[in-house]
């Protein structure tokens, strides 16, 4: 039809990419780090693009459209699942353990024998206390485990950064960026009176009463695994490393750990594959 507009396809966001140069290796053996954010269902998650304001007081701008790529070493995951044995305790073992353990070595008898002498030995009594030798109140039961949860599943690792041509772009930029995600995206200065006192006015009530941002929330990226979502629990780096002539690190190695945001079930493992 005349005058009809073809619409454009639908622009695709993508992201700066900072990352050493690493020519030649197998783009899977890059872990690739971004940030992410609840999708509109407030169900799944997808990777946040663009930006966004998380301090209207302040006008403090957070950029999103970043992502780290770096190769890891020493990599391990852990998986601590808590089980204990509550049950433990409702043996005779438990009530009365000095004479169950007397009972069980066989000490018992010898000294009710010591005590009344002859007697004991030739009597009933003094036959059950012999075969009592032995014996325990544990049982399957006793030591039967339930599972009481589960902490988030951790993974550590060493992510490398060098500088062939540019110190700034190829190790500078990506650590910083890493650092950045580390910590609070923001830390209100004033307290939530004064705050709300100096810019009631200019934010929302939801920010004048939770004026500071919590760390940012990624995703990480490796394999055939996508891990998601995750935090940084700790990051750390040498202050002593080799260096340009002009100051600037030329060859970083840090250490990371980072964590699943909450404790995963079998669908979140199958996810990780998906």
């Amino acid at each position: 039809m005349a005058g009809a507009v073809t619409p454009s396809p639908p622009q695709t966001a993508s992201a700066k990419i900072l990352s050493s140069k690493w020519d030649g290796i197998n783009p899977h053996l890059l872990a690739k780090f971004y940030p992410v954010k609840r999708a509109d269902n407030a169900t799944n998650w997808v990777q946040s693009f663009g930006t966004r304001t998380v301090s209207s007081a302040d006008n403090f701008v957070v950029d999103d459209g970043y992502e780290v790529w770096t190769p890891i070493s020493d990599g391990s995951q852990e998986m601590a699942l808590n089980w204990n044995s509550p049950f433990e305790g409702m043996g005779a073992e438990s009530r009365v353990p000095t004479i169950s353990a007397m009972l069980q070595s066989g000490q018992l008898a010898p000294d009710l024998q010591a005590l009344f002498g002859d007697r004991v030995g030739q009597s009933d009594v003094g036959k059950i206390l012999r075969d009592a030798t032995g014996r325990t109140g544990i049982t399957k039961l006793n030591s039967t485990q339930v599972f009481s949860g589960m902490p988030p599943v951790k993974f550590s690792f060493t992510a490398h950064f060098r500088a062939l041509m540019d110190p700034d772009t190829e190790v500078r930029q990506p650590v910083t960026q890493l650092e950045q995600w580390a910590v609070p995206q923001y830390l209100a200065d004033q307290g939530v009176i004064a705050g709300a006192l100096q810019n009631g006015l200019k934010q929302s009530p939801l920010e004048t009463i939770y004026p500071s941002v919590a760390p940012q929330l990624l995703a990480m990226k490796y394999g055939d695994q996508t891990i998601l979502p995750i935090v940084i629990e700790s990051i750390s780096k040498p202050f002593t490393m080799p260096r340009s002539s002009r100051g600037e690190a030329i060859d970083v190695r840090t250490q990371l750990t980072v964590a699943t945001l909450t404790a995963i079930d079998r669908r979140d493992v199958a996810r990780f594959y998906g």
